[in-house]
């Protein structure tokens, strides 16, 4: 099912589009909804190589794993400690 969107887009985007239209003898509804599917893949793509760069290296710690295992498991005494006291 197709629907009616509305949006205000600059003169030079309306140019274009119509320009695409006759060189590529294509409607302009072809047009915008191939250019939002490609824009959403962009973006897909873009997202997910982020999330990779932003995680990359969080395991490389400055303590060793003895160290932190240790504090962790004076945080847990501590808090069973206060938690469930007689």
């Amino acid at each position: 099912m197709q629907k009616i969107m509305s949006a205000r887009v600059d003169e030079s985007v309306v140019a274009l589009v119509d320009r695409i239209a006759r060189e590529k003898k294509m409607s302009k509804r072809e047009i915008l909804e191939e250019a939002i599917k490609n824009f959403w893949e962009k973006v897909s793509i873009e997202k997910e190589v982020d999330s990779f760069q932003v995680s990359f290296g969080a395991w490389e710690r400055d303590e060793s794993a003895e160290e932190t295992v240790r504090k962790s498991r004076d945080a847990f005494n501590q808090s069973m400690q206060r938690h469930h006291t007689s």
